[in-house]
């Protein structure tokens, strides 16, 4: 598929999956693209990050307008949910299929990884819109505070979540154990899933509450190395305004040091995630563990054990499609379709951009062009879809899915 190819599918996603109007619960307007009109109709967070940088290649205005909406949804406090029901006549029939953590009926009480500084940035270099950047500004200098203040209990640098879907990757087998999960199907997912629901039902709204309950609470790798780079971008943005960003610097610093010292296995050369309060490490080879690599000053010889080790191996993620969300050497890896039991073995086109951007800035061009060629390649012969085998390169999962438009970015 060529670029002009590729551009004309993009576009036909992102216009196609447009939403536009004006809230009839808040009076504000919006405009957004969903990640899906039948799957997903509502505005996610990562996912309008993803959908906003893709624009960036075809419709600016509509990148500016894509993260205005999402900054809009902020609450007083800095919160930003993960989902937003701004079209609330959808929300029903949508809730009759999914569990979503709630407090409000047009939001979720739950967050995504935070990448939303870097869309921001990506956006005011693209556009170099002066109006946007004033304004997102304090909101994304809330919301980083935010997360800060209700997700560090033991105030050590690392973010936790309190449910699986906080990170991203909902039913990666890195949380097999601590959801107690023995039926490996999307249907035990659920099961277990409504049960930390009821558990947190009385304390839904206090998230420190929620995470001293100690029932889920996960230092995740992923999470935290998004958490990372979004503040570098929010203090780059900052400090190209003459701002004083030393209040964010000193908390990256602090969760990349934690991040190293806690997570890093030296022995395996692999990052694991930290769970509960007694930060059990949790040895299941994910693209978590791969997901450091987007930290421009990660030591060199992690990154090359990263990349050496573990992505380029043939046993672990360098398969005919990579990059796999899960090493093939565990023994949970399913790389076939898991019929809505996602994020245990296919490959995705975001985990792919993040990673082919991190290898150019680490030096490894070539193995970041086999990663990009090989997208293309998924697309080419499958369509947007949200994820692929690895080995066949089938494609799986919503059609016309939003995220994947993010190839133009790679």
């Amino acid at each position: 598929m060529d670029r002009e190819a590729l551009e004309s599918g993009a576009r036909k996603i992102l216009l196609g999956n447009l939403r536009r109007g004006r809230a009839d619960w808040n009076g504000k307007e919006y405009t957004f693209v969903c990640p899906s009109l039948r799957s997903y109709p509502f505005q996610w967070f990562w996912d309008s990050c993803f959908h906003a940088i893709a624009l960036i290649h075809l419709d600016k205005e509509l990148a500016v307008a894509e993260l205005r909406t999402l900054l809009s949804a902020a609450l007083p406090s800095g919160f930003i949910p993960h989902l937003t029901f701004w079209e609330l006549e959808k929300r029903d029939n949508f809730l009759s299929r999914n569990l979503v953590g709630r407090t409000s009926p047009y939001y979720s009480s739950t967050i995504q990884p935070p990448i939303l500084a870097y869309a921001a940035e990506r956006v005011y270099q693209a556009t170099g819109d002066e109006a946007f950047l004033s304004d997102a500004i304090p909101t994304l200098e809330s919301y980083y505070r935010w997360l800060k203040e209700n997700r560090d209990p033991d105030d050590d640098g690392l973010l936790a979540i309190l449910q699986p879907e906080e990170s991203g990757i909902d039913c990666s087998p890195k949380y097999d154990e601590d959801l107690h999960l023995e039926e490996l199907t999307n249907e035990g997912f659920i099961t277990q899933l409504m049960k930390l629901y009821e558990a947190y039902e009385p304390l839904r709204g206090d998230d420190r509450r929620v995470l001293q309950a100690d029932l889920f609470n996960f230092e995740d790798v992923l999470f935290n190395s998004i958490y990372i780079f979004g503040l570098r971008a929010l203090i780059r943005l900052l400090e190209g305004r003459g701002e004083d960003s030393s209040e964010f610097v000193k908390e990256a610093d602090k969760a990349q040091d934690a991040l190293i010292r806690k997570c890093w296995d030296e022995e395996v050369g692999a990052f694991f995630d930290l769970s509960g309060a007694a930060e059990r490490s949790v040895k299941v080879i994910t693209i978590s563990s791969l997901m450091p690599l987007i930290l421009e000053d990660l030591p060199r010889p992690i990154v090359r054990r990263l990349v050496e080790g573990l992505l380029t191996s043939p046993d672990h993620f360098w398969l005919p499609y990579p990059v796999p969300s899960v090493s093939a050497s565990e023994p949970k890896f399913m790389p076939g379709n898991p019929q809505g039991f996602i994020w245990r073995g296919p490959t995705w086109m975001n985990t792919n951009w993040f990673l082919s951007h991190a290898l150019r800035r680490h030096g490894y061009p070539e193995i970041a062009d086999e990663i990009v060629a090989k997208s293309h390649e998924l697309i080419g012969r499958g369509g947007f879809r949200e994820y692929y085998n690895p080995y066949s390169g089938a494609p799986y999962g919503a059609r016309d899915f939003g995220w994947s438009t993010i190839i133009l970015d790679m």
